[in-house]
């Protein structure tokens, strides 16, 4: 029973620490650089359809923007040692390739 009970006080700490404001905050580089990608996103999808950007340019923009983030954070979490992470990461961008086929 001590078992199973220290095994949920590890995942409440886990879930408190995760859910904080700190994490969520500017002072996370993760974060900004999902905002600013998503910026970029936008401004390219806008850039298309309303200003005539060539689809072809949008799109490869969009592109490197995504992978490139995805890229950074795999590394990221490999090089943390933090595997389980590590795979997730690549496995949403392995069926993002399969479902958008780029």
């Amino acid at each position: 029973m001590n078992e199973r009970k220290s095994e949920r006080r590890g995942l409440l700490r886990w879930i408190e620490r995760e859910n904080t404001n700190e994490f969520w905050s500017a002072r996370n580089p993760w974060i900004v650089i999902a905002a600013a990608a998503t910026v970029i996103i936008v401004l390219c999808m806008i850039a298309m359809y309303f200003w005539g950007l060539p689809r072809a340019v949008g799109n490869a923009t969009v592109n490197v923007v995504f992978y490139g983030y995805m890229a950074a954070l795999f590394a990221c979490e490999v090089k943390a040692g933090r595997r389980v992470a590590a795979l997730g990461v690549a496995v949403i961008a392995v069926l993002n390739l399969l479902l958008w086929r780029v």
